[in-house]
């Protein structure tokens, strides 16, 4: 039950996953239980006027893993100039923790959110 941060890497095009602080590995696939996404604004103002990336938002939860994605999962993204949280598509509904994410190798994460009343709350 390790916790871990998990986050994209643009340029190896992998999920880093980032334990104690630092990052552990490089992965294809990955999944994590009990999340919570964190997006650090003051560093999101800044990429946005710098226009350049950094890493200021991440999923953090234990490491498990990765199990099937099934129909009931949520599709999740981040865009700095979208919103200064994680989404959920359709409709780009805010979306702040999940009981389970699974990150895809084609970069897409989808998550499992027992409670679907949370993200139109959050709107």
């Amino acid at each position: 039950m390790t916790r871990a941060d998990v986050y994209w890497h643009t340029r190896l095009r992998r999920w880093s996953l980032r334990v104690d602080g630092r990052v552990a590995d490089h992965l294809p696939v990955v999944a994590l239980a009990g999340c919570r996404m964190v997006v650090r604004e003051a560093e999101r103002q800044r990429c946005i006027a710098r226009g350049q990336r950094s890493v200021h938002a991440w999923v953090q939860g234990r490491l498990i893993t990765p199990p099937p994605i099934l129909e009931a999962f949520v599709q999740i993204g981040y865009s700095p100039f979208v919103c200064g949280a994680f989404t959920a598509r359709p409709g780009f509904l805010p979306i702040h923790q999940a009981d389970l994410v699974v990150f895809a190798p084609d970069g897409k994460a989808w998550a499992l959110v027992r409670d679907m009343s949370q993200l139109e709350n959050d709107a």
